[in-house]
């Protein structure tokens, strides 16, 4: 095949082809010995794979290259007879029948899914050999993949791995690798890895070694040989040869097939071998040659350093050699490619002939596409460009790589680039066109996904890779793939207005990562062959320490455009994190830095993952499952992996949007606990019962629920449920309740009702899908708040303290599960109570079992807790909302919470849980309820005691209930303070048993004290402690001044201002309070005495008058009317109605206002009062008294002006002064007489005779008109501050007509006239009525001081002269015996 010049050192000569063939050592391979020992081989180990090739049958003699740039085609092992046949080596067609298609969504093959989206899916195929699968082994491999055969290959420095990756239908075994041991083994571990390449051969695949720093290969032309467990034999059959020209230090590092006749092999100085395993004729044999270009200058070899890239020496720049088109027979083109972007188009001989076509250097047109593109860096110091990799593009015509171009071949390359700095670098794919040694670059696809810089310590190098298709290009770095879309833009009205606008959308990119922190990486990659029909493409990659794994793009499906699949969204980066980061450890769904999204559409995504997971809406999620428990907890994993990678990669996130994620996950274990119950429910209950929850979800309505398709089968409403609507468990709580009261009320519609065992049962099974639900959410918030990035010292068993604002309605409380859990609890305490009183049912058996009875009891004192909370949660939210009205609503749901709660916790103790009641009231810290529950406790045990409805050996029982309860009380004072105290005092002063505080223990003084002077309707008992027990008199007088305030009859009013008064000078004597004050509060005290003194006086004229009515009110205050109150205020309706309310307050003895006590005195009838009577005839003057009190009282002038004018006016209009004025045939006796008969002259007289004038001097007649006869001269008397203006014209009518009568006496009397004389006359019957007095009062005093000394000479002698013998008894100075001490 090669000449022997060529330097090739192969183990077997050429020989002349018609001698004879003799088997000599290194020609074993074809006949074997008889027998060999077993290799562990199966019988299916080699068997064809039953797949089709690209274009569904086998392939032609002709072969096209792979667009990646591996020769593809069959080998004939008798070159010389070019009329045979050539078979397939990848893909062999048993019997000829046409292979099935592979199912690429089958799992049943052990696949494991890492990843899926919409676009590409990511699996880990189940025929990786265990010994690759460790990423804790710190061996490296090697690998390389063979998808035409189906067969990978992974070698270390001691062995290779070959084994079957694709597995075929009738495949059994086709993981368990070949161990084949290297015959130039190494044991130096920092050494390059042996190049392994599997061979195309039939029946079985050969195997190809090339040991890089020797340059040594070793060919076995099938695996069973390689695999021999024999050494010698393994030797014996092993063809070998060495690739000449490697110098010091220099390695290969590629090797690719490039049929027909051989290899290319590249070495690490840029020098590249073409190397054949067959000879001439057909015969195994190792020969290698370095290409030259045979076209150059005399003296030239290729292998010159000169002539190869057109340098004085070999450039260590090769990005990669890719074998092209078998143009003709026995001949193959291939492309070199350097990194600096020099291309060289090579044309390959099978007789080992090869020469140069032309060169290009595409380096500055790749440059200038960047350019074009706008992705040329703007800094370009410190940036370095580089080809990495490149491969074959099909052509839209014809789908190959070479295609004529009008006269001239045209190829179309992908190239991958790179300009990278330091820290970073800028990957782009340039689709090159070259012809006949011109190139253009019409496309370019920047990598926007991916800048990672690549490592120098990579044993990897960057590979791209394209499918058949040419849709997609896969770029594989050791740690990562990159997926780029090179599907090009349709032409459509829509992407002509998004190019011009500039919005065209970039083509799909994404990344996938392998997680860093494993020693995960790339040893080996390929392209899968797509099956006939299929659109998509796929490629597998070999990674160290996890296996083979299979990239799949899917094709366009229809109905998606190119511009959806071109958007990269956070719910699909998220989807994947959610449902496969915690199922594999290869992939890294942590997001990159290239990637970026807004939080707003973070968010979105976020929010639209929680409810695909919680409705089973996600393609992620099965909605048909065996396993309930297992369904449920997958998406409640679910739930927690979002929230983990949100909270890990995209923060921030908002407050609100965590809080909802945290709900839906809070329902998911809400759902899980309320599938626990029914299960527990259905096990237990009889065949003919049903179960609660299965007859709720029915009852629920269609809008509310996901709708069951019986037509498809789906027969189960609860799973059902479970599995659609657990976004919608809000909605199905409420209905438990519900579906309980509707199922009993049809039983008794139908005169069926329900027996109290089944009853009990339903009532039962609410309570626990309440519980299970709500106390389940609760529970996890409280232990899930620091996992969603909520403050839990917030919290307090799940229930917020604080930061309720800006909230959106929270699930657990709205205002239908705030009422359906209080309508439970109170329900079911109902029927405990009815069923525990009536102990009901005829039915033998029909009474729920006593266990079921306590279960329900136990289970209402928890319902009775989750009440309370989501009462509190819900007012809470309303009062912290920015709207009044709302807010308002929230302070209206307290006050109504307050009172359910108090009658929970009251219902509580009816059904005998007291002590849960107790820890109730504690918990949420309900004074008033505790102190009523310990009271009424307290009183009701110690009044069976002392009724002796208690059984003597009950009594112990009790005694200890009492002293329970009393410990709980003063535990209270000591835990909460003046709270409790409160609440405690309050429920003794709502009963009127406030005299039971009075005896208090030593833990309630402080308190009680403080409580009753905070409380000033304690006033009338209040001082009481204060007397006796803080000694403090100042205090209690207060007291005693607050409680006469609310006094109601005249007498209790007089003993507290009585006894305040005496509380005031003992306050005096034990220094708490000085002499000015005291003497102040003593004035206060005797002018309000005073005035009930009056109010006394005026009870006790009008006594007799009401004695004469039956014991009947109504008639007293009729008969007091007809009496007092006929004439004066017949025609005067304001004040004859007001006269009639307070003389039935006098009847009552109740306290008179000062202003009615005078208006009482002086609107009554003169011609009904007894002339002669003290009453009448000091009436007006003691009005004038308590018109000046009143003013001592308020300080207002006005008031007291009104007051006074009002009554010196009803004092003179009394008489009839125009008829006294009359005086024509009257002597000055008869004068005389009817003057001193008027009120008014009595009045005076009694003024002066007291002195009452010397201060108060009686004002003219004429000064009194127009008092109180306008609404506003009413108005300057706080009296009528807040009276309406209706109301004070008729009082100012009233008092109008007054004012006329006294008109009439100025005028028709001439008042004005009769007045000096009159008070002249008053004034001289005064002084002659005090001589008389005097004198009287002298003669009294000289008959009393008469006595005295009579009874002092008789006390002499009868007891001797001022003292007793003894001298210790002796006379006062009133002549009274005392004793001497």
């Amino acid at each position: 095949m090669f000449s022997t010049s060529s330097g090739a050192t192969a183990t077997t000569a050429l020989r002349n082809p018609r001698r004879r063939q003799r088997t000599g050592s290194d020609d074993s391979v074809r006949q074997l010995p008889k027998r060999l020992k077993r290799t562990g081989l199966t019988s299916e180990t080699f068997k064809p794979l039953q797949i089709t090739s690209a274009n569904g049958e086998l392939f032609s003699s002709e072969a096209t290259p792979s667009i990646n740039g591996f020769a593809r085609n069959t080998r004939s092992h008798s070159p010389q007879d070019g009329k045979s046949k050539s078979q397939s080596l990848a893909i062999r067609n048993i019997g000829g029948k046409k292979l099935q298609r592979e199912n690429r969504g089958r799992k049943g093959d052990g696949s494991v899914e890492l990843t899926k989206n919409d676009t590409y899916s990511v699996t880990r195929l189940a025929t990786t050999p265990a010994q690759l699968q460790s990423h804790h082994s710190s061996v490296k491999w090697h690998g390389e993949l063979a998808p035409g055969m189906g067969y990978a290959v992974a070698t270390t420095q001691t062995e290779a791995l070959v084994w079957r990756y694709k597995q075929g239908a009738n495949t059994t075994d086709s993981s368990k690798p070949l161990i084949i041991r290297l015959l130039y083994a190494s044991q130096d571990v920092n050494q390059s890895l042996p190049l392994a390449l599997l061979v195309p051969s039939s029946p079985e695949p050969g195997l190809l070694i090339v040991t890089p720093t020797s340059g040594k290969v070793t060919y076995w032309e099938t695996l069973s040989s390689a695999a021999s467990v024999d050494l010698s034999r393994q030797k014996q059959q092993a063809v070998q040869g060495t690739i000449p020209g490697l110098g010091s230090g220099e390695r290969i590092t590629k090797i690719i097939e490039a049929e027909p006749q051989g290899f290319l092999v590249t070495m690490s100085s840029g020098k590249i071998a073409h190397l054949s395993i067959v000879d001439p004729q057909g015969k195994a044999s190792i020969s290698a040659h370095v290409l030259r270009n045979t076209n150059a200058p005399a003296g030239g070899i290729f292998g010159s350093l000169k002539n190869v890239f057109g340098g004085g020496e070999w450039l260590k720049d090769i990005a990669a050699v890719k074998a092209g088109n078998s143009v003709h027979r026995g001949q193959r083109e291939c492309i070199i490619g350097t990194t600096r972007g020099v291309l060289q188009m090579w044309e390959l001989n099978w007789n080992g002939a090869h020469s140069l076509k032309y060169e290009v250097d595409a380096k500055q047109k790749l440059l200038d596409s960047l350019q074009e593109t706008g992705t040329f860096p703007h800094d370009s110091e410190n940036q370095y460009f580089s080809v990495l990799d490149f491969t074959f593009l099909p052509t839209i015509a014809t789908g190959q790589q070479l295609t004529r171009t009008g006269h001239r071949l045209a190829t179309r390359l992908l190239v991958l680039t790179v300009i990278s700095s330091a820290n970073d670098a800028r990957y782009n794919l340039h689709v090159v066109e070259v012809a006949n040694g011109t190139i253009d670059v019409p496309v370019v696809h920047p990598i926007t996904c991916y800048t990672t810089p690549t490592s120098p310590e990579s044993s990897f190098k960057p590979t791209l890779l394209v499918p058949e298709q040419g849709q997609t290009a896969y770029v594989i770095f050791e740690k990562s793939v990159v997926l780029v879309s090179l599907e090009e833009i349709p032409d459509s009205p829509d992407s002509q207005l998004q190019a011009e606008t500039s919005k065209t959308p970039d083509p799909f990119q994404d990344v996938i990562d392998f997680c860093k922190d494993k020693g995960y990486r790339v040893v080996g990659c390929g392209v899968d062959n797509p099956e006939k029909g299929y659109a998509g493409s796929a490629c597998t990659v070999m990674v160290q320490g996890y296996g083979l794994i299979k990239v799949n793009v899917a094709p366009l499906e229809e109905g998606v455009t190119f511009s959806d699949r071109a958007t990269i969204t956070a719910e699909t980066k998220l989807e994947q994190a959610v449902f496969y980061g915690s199922q594999q450890s290869l992939l890294d769904f942590s997001g990159r830095s290239e990637i970026q999204f807004a939080a707003e559409d973070v968010e979105d995504a976020a929010l639209r993952i929680s409810r695909s997971i919680t409705s089973s809406s996600s393609k992620h999620l099965s909605t048909a499952t065996p396993s309930m428990e297992q369904h449920l907890q997958r998406r409640a994993a679910a739930l927690s992996g979002l929230i983990k990678n949100l909270r890990k990669h995209y923060q921030p996130i908002s407050q609100s949007v965590r809080w909802e994620l945290l709900w839906e996950a809070e329902k998911m274990a809400a759902a899980m606990a309320i599938w626990r119950c029914y299960s527990d429910s259905f096990a237990a209950k009889p065949k003919e019962e049903k179960v609660l929850l299965y007859e709720l979800v029915e009852c629920i309505s269609e809008k509310s629920k996901t709708e069951n398709q019986p037509d498809d089968h789906e027969t189960d409403p609860v799973r059902h449920w479970l599995v659609h609507d657990v976004w919608r468990l809000q909605t199905l709580l409420p209905w438990a309740t519900k579906a309980l009261i509707l199922l009993y009320e049809e039983s008794v519609e139908d005169n069926m009702p329900m027996s109290p065992a089944y009853r009990a049962r339903l009532i039962d099974e609410a309570h626990y899908i309440h519980l299970a639900a709500l106390e389940t959410a609760y529970g996890f918030r409280q232990d899930n708040a620091a996992l969603y990035g909520l403050d839990e010292n917030t919290m307090i068993n799940g229930l917020l303290t604080e930061n309720y604002h800006g909230m959106p309605e929270i699930w657990t409380s709205t205002a239908f599960i705030c009422e359906a859990v209080e309508k439970l609890a109170e329900y079911s305490q109902e029927f405990v109570i009815d069923l525990d009183s009536h102990n009901s049912s005829d039915e033998e058996g029909s009474s729920p079992p006593q266990q079921l009875f306590e279960k329900i009891a136990q289970g209402n004192a928890r319902l009775v807790d989750i009440s309370c909370k989501t009462h509190i949660e819900r007012f809470r939210l309303l009062q912290a909302s920015n709207n009044a009205e709302i807010r308002n609503q929230g302070q209206k749901l307290q006050r109504v919470s307050d009172r359910s709660r108090k009658q929970l916790l009251r219902g509580l103790v009816n059904i005998g849980l007291y002590s849960q009641a107790i820890k109730l009231g504690e918990k949420y810290e309900d004074m008033e309820a505790l102190a009523e529950v310990l009271e009424s406790e307290i009183q009701t045990s110690r009044e069976e005691l002392a009724n002796n409805v208690v059984a003597s050996e009950e009594t112990d029982e009790v005694n200890a209930k009492i002293a329970r309860c009393q410990g709980y009380v003063d535990k209270f004072f000591d835990k909460y303070g003046a709270s409790w105290a409160n609440a405690f005092f309050a429920r003794f002063v709502a009963q009127g048993r406030i005299s039971q505080l009075l005896v208090h223990g030593p833990k309630q003084r402080e308190h009680l004290t403080s409580y009753l002077r905070s409380h000033p309707e304690c006033a009338p008992f209040s001082w009481i402690n204060e007397v006796t027990v803080e000694r403090d008199f100042a205090t209690a007088a207060d007291d005693l001044m607050r409680a006469q305030k609310e006094a109601d009859t005249v007498w209790a009013r007089k003993i507290q201002l009585s006894m305040s008064k005496l509380a005031t000078l003992a306050a005096v004597t034990n220094q708490q309070r000085d002499d000015d004050q005291a003497s102040a509060m003593v004035q206060d005290i005797d002018r309000q005495v005073e005035v009930l003194n009056a109010q006394e006086q005026l009870y006790d004229y009008l006594k007799p008058t009401m004695r004469r009515a039956l014991n009947d009110t109504p008639a007293k205050v009729d008969v007091v009317m007809e009496q007092y109150f006929k004439r004066f205020v017949k025609a005067k309706v304001a004040l004859r109605s007001a006269m009639k309310i307070t003389v039935r307050k006098i009847v009552e003895e109740q306290v008179l206002s000062v202003e009615d006590l005078i208006d009482t005195i002086s609107l009554m009838d003169e011609d009904g009062l007894d002339p002669d009577s003290e009453f009448a005839v000091r009436r007006f003057l003691r009005a004038m008294k308590l018109v000046r009190l009143s003013s001592f009282e308020t300080g207002e002038v006005a008031r007291k002006e009104l007051l006074e004018k009002i009554v010196w006016r009803r004092c003179i209009i009394q008489d009839d002064w125009p008829k006294i004025n009359r005086t024509e045939m009257k002597d000055d006796m008869q004068v005389e007489a009817e003057t001193g008969a008027t009120a008014l002259f009595k009045t005076l007289s009694e003024g002066f005779r007291s002195g009452f004038w010397d201060d108060n001097p009686p004002p003219e007649p004429s000064s009194l008109h127009g008092a109180g006869t306008t609404v506003e001269s009413l108005r300057t008397s706080l009296r009528y501050e807040i009276a309406s203006d209706n109301a004070l014209e008729l009082i100012a009518k009233d008092l109008s007509v007054e004012d006329g009568v006294l008109e009439t006496c100025i005028r028709g009397g001439r008042l004005e006239q009769w007045w000096k004389g009159i008070i002249d006359a008053a004034r001289t019957s005064a002084r002659s009525e005090a001589d008389r007095m005097g004198d009287e009062k002298s003669r009294q005093r000289e008959a009393e001081q008469e006595f005295r000394d009579q009874m002092r000479r008789d006390d002499e002698t009868a007891w001797g002269v001022n003292q007793s013998d003894d001298g210790r008894m002796g006379l006062d100075e009133e002549g009274d015996v005392v004793m001497e001490m």
